[in-house]
């Protein structure tokens, strides 16, 4: 009988073995490299690479070595800094020039200290890195004060403590506003407290969680369900650091074309070829601006991916032609699914021949049933199979369209089950479905950009995507989804893409007006005043709704959407000046309040959530309700001014300001330049000979303007300009001195235009030493060469002046 039960007790032992988490262990030995330690450990291997003196990698295995494949995610820089090490009794020491890093022996704990000594970051005293089976996780010690930021597309407020988030890349239709997860997976966030921060990014592709203190006050944790825990620690101490950083890691953005920063208009679907003809005919005739016709799934034949409806769309490269000429670009949707059709469809036979379609183990390929029924899908894992998926999308931009649209790229199916034992080549190493299912959208993405600007060099390529992960700044723009038209949802178009600016993904909007349902009149407006300031501005909605154009909703709505989408259009040179910026920073354009004002408590409580700064200068308050005609604004220090209404007041301070339906209301930071333009139907419609500059001087201002062609890749090989705004004021003289730093690109500006808020008086104006001349109104100013007019009932002067490579304008 014992003998019998030997067997039974050594399974229940070696149960009870693994029923607890197994954790990291003691450090037993290093070794010591010039930019890395290797720690051996009783239960896992360690290692910690220094790559600059803010960035240091954490990289746990319980496998004999780790994973050769390569990151999906992050860049090799070939990134490292030197350090010195230090053992002492009871631990062991990394010191930079920004930090120091202890690592307890016994047993093995990682603590982050600043240079001097103050903690930033530490593990769980108990618990550290864990291991349970394949699962991996790293418990934080949870600070008091501490907050979380980043995630990436969230819904809820920005500031994380107390949730559970997922990584798992989900098709979400009509999603509620505590939905988790969404489309995207960003495995990255930024802790503050104190005003001070610090950002980790957890490079792992599998299903992850990040626990940032819900259900308990001592840790935070993340893990993921399998492979390593391998984090990168980023110090700032400011936001904007740890977003450059981290976006040095994944890559930055880059420069789209500038026709993509204007509207765009889709719907589920226009179709056939007339309807497309007659929406474009209708924003020419109303001169409403646009650039982009979206379309969707109907243009395909029975849903093939590179193929037209021949009934729809009999001449598909005519109709592209003829809405080129009238300044629209052509984008359509792409999926992932190939419709599993060897017969009639040669994408399908190709994709067969060349091995180019994800299997099962047993070599059979995979189908999964989506738009065309039973479906391939290509294996973007595969080198093979990005250059002839790009080389497919590339074959619809010679035909005439603009840029492309990737959906259902989570990897979406009916069903919301793609088999976790799909196999993909990963490069080479080999993975299933659970490594690669939250980089599919992204390695889709990878695929199309590399493809179009493999096959047209000279242009810049524009890829939309639904689904994404760490590193899709750097292919493509992205959008939160399939929203729909509730306040709820007006208020996440506001604060998702925040979100996603914070994680590193800048180029972010929302369906403007909302996809699902339709929006009432009051609820459109606001809508796309939120939208004309977000840096992804489209309108988009769902198959057997109401229409959802500018003039759907009456005359008095589309006067009052008119006039905001001109403002987009006037603002397009400080806009694209912004994407400029954080194609070298890495920062978003738009910006949540306390990326600028880090140092102001109100700029992170929830109210301030639903108002943003666009750049530097400008500062956006959304309405973000139907019936409000009012909006409670938080002005951080210094002077603020109401942009619509020429009022100025004094910040660190809350005020309530009138914002009836047909206005945004937009503040001005003292100090700030904006560069402005004439509204145009389109990009590119004429040529722009004068330059507007909004200025609120202060003390002392500096902007640099970029300029290009907005079309082409020559920016790269340095064919583009930089203009430097310097002004000094003191209580006698205003002094401007605009000065061109870099000279290789020629725009067509013959003007500057100059409006100067603020001033009290005005005896005398000098450019270049010689008095210019006084005109008695500003139509006079307007057709004249050059010359200034001076409203004392406004206090706002405005300035003509010709372009020349370097002016100093005095003001008196």
């Amino acid at each position: 009988m014992k003998n019998l039960l030997l067997p039974f007790l050594a399974i229940i032992m070696n149960l009870n073995a693994h029923a607890d988490f197994d954790f990291a262990g003691e450090v037993t030995s290093y070794k010591l490299f010039e930019y890395h330690i290797e720690f051996y450990l009783t239960n896992a291997k360690f290692n910690v690479y220094v790559l600059k003196d803010n960035l240091i990698r954490f990289r746990f295995t319980q496998q004999n070595e780790f994973f050769r494949a390569p990151s999906y995610a992050v860049i090799d820089h070939g990134l490292a800094a030197k350090f010195r090490f230090e053992e002492k009794m009871d631990f062991f020491e990394i010191v930079t020039k920004e930090l120091i890093v202890r690592i307890s022996k016994r047993p093995c704990r990682v603590s982050i200290f600043d240079s001097k000594m103050n903690l930033i970051n530490e593990d769980e005293k108990s618990f550290g890195v864990s291991f349970d089976y394949d699962e991996v996780r790293c418990h934080k010690t949870l600070l008091d004060g501490e907050q979380f930021y980043g995630l990436g597309e969230k819904t809820g407020s920005l500031a994380k403590r107390g949730g559970q988030y997922t990584m798992w890349n989900s098709d979400r239709p009509d999603y509620t506003t505590k939905e988790d997860p969404l489309y995207k997976s960003i495995p990255f966030f930024i802790g503050v407290r104190e005003k001070k921060a610090y950002g980790i990014f957890f490079d792992n592709t599998y299903k992850s969680y990040f626990n940032m203190g819900a259900s308990n006050n001592r840790f935070y944790w993340f893990g993921a369900e399998k492979g390593e825990m391998d984090y990168y620690f980023i110090y700032g101490p400011e936001i904007k650091k740890i977003i450059s950083d981290y976006t040095l890691l994944t890559g930055r953005m880059e420069l789209p074309p500038m026709w993509a920063l204007g509207y765009q208009q889709s719907k589920w679907s226009y179709y056939p070829e007339s309807t497309v003809r007659n929406l474009a005919k209708t924003f020419r005739d109303k001169q409403i601006p646009c650039d982009v016709i979206y379309l969707d799934i109907h243009y395909m034949d029975d849903y093939r991916v590179f193929t037209w409806n021949k009934e729809r769309f009999p001449n598909p490269e005519k109709m592209l032609s003829d809405l080129s000429k009238d300044g629209f670009k052509i984008i359509t949707i792409v999926d992932p699914g190939v419709k599993a059709d060897t017969t009639n469809y040669l994408i399908a036979k190709e994709g067969l021949e060349q091995n180019l379609f994800a299997k099962y183990p047993d070599g059979s390929v995979y189908q999964g049933e989506v738009w065309p029924s039973w479906a391939y899908f290509p294996d973007f894992t595969k080198e093979e199979t990005r250059k002839w998926w790009g080389d497919k999308n590339a074959m619809l931009i010679k035909q005439g369209l603009a840029g492309i649209w990737n959906d259902m790229n989570e990897p979406a199916v009916w069903g919301q089950a793609f088999p976790d034992i799909v196999q993909f080549d990963d490069n080479g190493f080999k993975a299933n479905h659970k490594k690669i299912h939250n980089v599919y959208g992204l390695e889709m993405a990878r695929a199309t950009f590399e493809g179009l600007l493999r096959n047209f060099p000279d242009k810049r390529p524009f890829i939309l995507t639904r689904a994404a992960f760490a590193g899709i700044q750097r292919y493509a723009a992205v959008w939160t989804g399939d929203n729909s038209a509730t306040e709820e949802h007006l208020k996440l178009a506001c604060t998702m893409p925040l979100g996603l600016g914070l994680s590193g993904v800048p180029f972010a909007g929302s369906d403007v007006g909302g996809f699902f349902r339709t929006p009432s009149q009051r609820l459109y407006t606001r809508w796309m005043q939120l939208g004309a300031f977000t840096p992804f501005f489209r309108g988009h909605t769902i198959i057997n709704t109401n229409d959802q154009e500018p003039w759907a909703f009456g005359e008095d709505v589309e006067r009052w959407v008119k006039d905001v989408m001109d403002s987009r259009y006037r603002l397009l040179p400080y806009i694209y000046n912004e994407f400029y910026n954080s194609t070298i920073s890495g920062l978003p354009p738009a910006r949540a309040m306390f990326l600028n004002y880090q140092e102001e408590e109100e700029c992170y409580s929830e109210a301030a959530q639903f108002q943003f700064v666009f750049g530097e200068n400008l500062l956006v308050a959304p309405v973000l309700s139907e019936k409000d005609n009012f909006k409670k604004v938080y002005l951080p220090e210094g002077r603020w001014m109401n942009w619509q209404k020429n009022e100025i007041y004094d910040g660190k301070r809350w005020v309530i300001v009138e914002a009836p339906i047909w206005e945004i209301p937009l503040f001005l930071r003292e100090g700030g330049i904006i560069p402005m333009q004439q509204r145009q139907d389109f990009v590119g419609e004429r040529k722009i000979e004068e330059t507007e500059l909004i200025i609120f001087p202060g003390k002392s201002s500096e902007y640099i303007l970029y300029e290009d062609d907005g079309i082409s890749t020559e920016y790269q090989n340095g064919k583009y300009s930089l203009t430097k705004f310097n002004l000094e004021k003191t209580s006698s003289t205003t002094v401007l001195e605009i000065e061109r730093e870099k000279n290789d690109f020629v725009s067509n500006r013959k003007y500057y235009l100059l409006n100067v808020y603020d001033v009290d008086s005005i005896s005398k104006i000098t450019i270049n030493e010689t008095v210019l001349i006084q005109y008695e109104n500003s139509d006079q100013l307007n057709n004249s060469n050059g010359g200034y007019f001076y409203n004392s009932k406004t206090k706002i002067l405005k300035i003509k002046v010709s372009d020349l490579p370097n002016l100093k304008i005095e003001l008196k």
